[in-house]
């Protein structure tokens, strides 16, 4: 059994920025050979990053994958890549539309070339339907899946990367399922994966508007609100599915059961409020919201977070802080599992990566090289996967094919 999920696939990663980085990421992780192939001048964000000298951020995104520089626009680059194509088993792109396929080195050319190759496309809006064509970015993403509506972040950038994260995770799932298939059948096939698309699905109160609109009208008249957004309005919170402030902190508290609302009043000191009119089944504690919520919030105010998580846990009521950002980067839980790793890079000494969120009990994980330096494995890989001698490397360096 190999030690790890993925050994013997081969990536060639032509992606920038964050998406396509992020899904061969997860791929390297699982032991695949990922070869981030750059231009000569550096991957998009290689070159922001080192502009603003923040250079050690790439191995964030990129660890364990091989280095190699090929100008795709010379004539000898892009014959190197596609003899590439043909020894690989995935290419990975987030290009604007149409790229690849302007310098001859798209979907239709490489199926052609390679019947078993999987070609993975990320891009804003997928390579199908009227908007296919428009360049985006995560921003656009986020604000044409909804995402930012739902967030009521309209007027302002979205906090966390979802659409480029997101998408580039879906994108690895798109390829784990070209493999699987590729195992039946012998041939591979294109994975559209659109931005948008990814963020629509993951706007669940959008989805479930469209699924109860006939019925929407009875759910409103029972609740007292519209169901969309009954776990997400900020203006008018439930107690039972809500952050708390406490007197040096925040705690997020879950009492959606019988059971654990029960277990909630009695943490507090307060069981015979499980039988008050106001507060003994689920639609009353949703119209009663706003005394509900003041209730909690009054106990929880009177508490460090550390008194208020011991009761709350003791009683066995679904809870966790609002770790900040230097708490989730010590947190023991993420600790334990890994999460916070770190790789040795030849010119910025330690830095602090993420560990592998997906954990495979007989399969081992990858994650303890840093992003490549540019063009560090051009010889490695142009040898091993072409069986290119030094002469023939030097000789398409002095054509500036490679760097």
């Amino acid at each position: 059994m190999s030690a790890n999920a993925l050994d013997g696939i081969i990536v060639l990663d032509l992606s920038q920025f964050l998406s396509g980085p992020r899904c061969t990421q997860l791929l390297a992780m699982k032991g695949a050979t990922v070869v981030k192939i750059e231009p000569p001048a550096g991957e998009a964000l290689r070159v922001l990053t080192r502009f603003m000298q923040a250079e050690r951020m790439m191995s964030v995104i990129n660890q364990n994958k091989k280095g190699l520089v090929l100008d795709l626009k010379n004539p000898a680059g892009a014959d190197l890549f596609k003899q590439l194509a043909c020894k690989a088993d995935v290419v990975v792109e987030n290009f604007a539309p149409g790229l690849m396929d302007k310098m001859g080195l798209g979907w239709d050319t490489l199926r052609e070339l390679n019947p078993r190759l999987i070609y993975a496309s990320i891009s804003g809006f997928g390579r199908t339907g009227p908007m296919a064509d428009r360049l985006a970015f995560d921003i656009i993403a986020q604000a044409t899946g909804g995402i930012m509506h739902a967030c009521k972040q309209e007027d302002r950038p979205p906090k966390v990367y979802w659409a480029d994260l997101v998408s580039g995770a879906y994108c690895a799932l798109g390829i784990l399922q070209a493999l699987l298939q590729r195992e039946r059948t012998g041939q591979g096939q294109l994975v559209d994966i659109s931005m948008q698309d990814v963020m629509y699905f993951h706007y669940f109160g959008a989805q479930s508007e469209k699924a109860l609109e006939p019925v929407r009208g009875e759910i409103s008249s029972l609740l007292g609100r519209d169901l969309t957004n009954l776990m997400t309005d900020e203006t008018n919170p439930l107690p039972y599915w809500n952050s708390y402030k406490t007197r040096d902190g925040h705690i997020a508290v879950v009492a959606l059961t019988e059971r654990h609302w029960k277990n909630l009043l009695d943490a507090m000191g307060e069981p015979e409020l499980a039988a008050d009119p106001r507060f003994n089944n689920f639609v009353v504690r949703t119209r009663n919201c706003a005394q509900g919520v003041a209730l909690v919030s009054e106990w929880m105010a009177q508490r460090t977070t550390r008194e208020a998580l011991e009761v709350l846990t003791a009683a066995r009521v679904p809870c966790a802080p609002a770790l900040t950002l230097d708490q989730v980067n010590s947190d023991p839980q993420l600790e334990s599992r890994g999460m916070h790793g770190a790789v040795q890079h030849p010119r910025f000494g330690e830095i602090r990566t993420p560990g592998d969120p997906v954990k495979l009990e007989r399969s081992g994980s990858c994650a303890d090289q840093p992003c490549p330096e540019l063009g560090q494995h051009t010889e490695e890989i142009l040898s091993a996967l072409l069986g290119l001698d030094a002469q023939a490397i030097a000789a398409l360096r002095k054509q500036r094919a490679v760097g």
